[in-house]
């Protein structure tokens, strides 16, 4: 399978996989999203920010009237976008949400570096 992100992303992801703190992207994710909550830093609502990016410039997502109230979904599925956010913040890993979701690894990547990207700011696009 390949993944497709940002050059510096992926450069920082080596990285950090290099210097043996991670064996892999799902527990550098893990890691991450764990040390956000620890940090004490103001919760974020992702049901929130994520319904409020411009989800059309993400290649793996659609919103189709009438399909499940036209909420942004998985490409082909019906299931939201929001869902994959919402159970990564109740503490899943990427390889829970895929067993337990008709999501792939690259569509889920794709959706988490689309909302990085879009939450930094216009700067932060490609």
């Amino acid at each position: 399978m390949t993944i497709e992100i940002n050059p510096e992303t992926e450069r920082l992801v080596q990285e950090e996989i290099r210097s043996g703190r991670f064996h892999s992207v799902d527990e550098l994710i893990a890691a991450s999203l764990t040390a956000w909550r620890e940090k004490n830093l103001p919760p974020v609502d992702f049901s929130r920010n994520v319904a409020t990016l411009e989800w059309s410039q993400c290649p793996v997502v659609e919103s189709i009237p009438g399909k499940v109230s036209g909420a942004w979904l998985f490409r082909g599925t019906r299931m939201p976008v929001s869902t994959v956010f919402e159970n990564l913040e109740d503490g899943m890993t990427v390889d829970e949400v895929m067993e337990q979701f008709p999501v792939t690894r690259e569509q889920i990547n794709t959706v988490l570096e689309f909302a990085a990207r879009s939450l930094d700011g216009p700067a932060a696009h490609l």
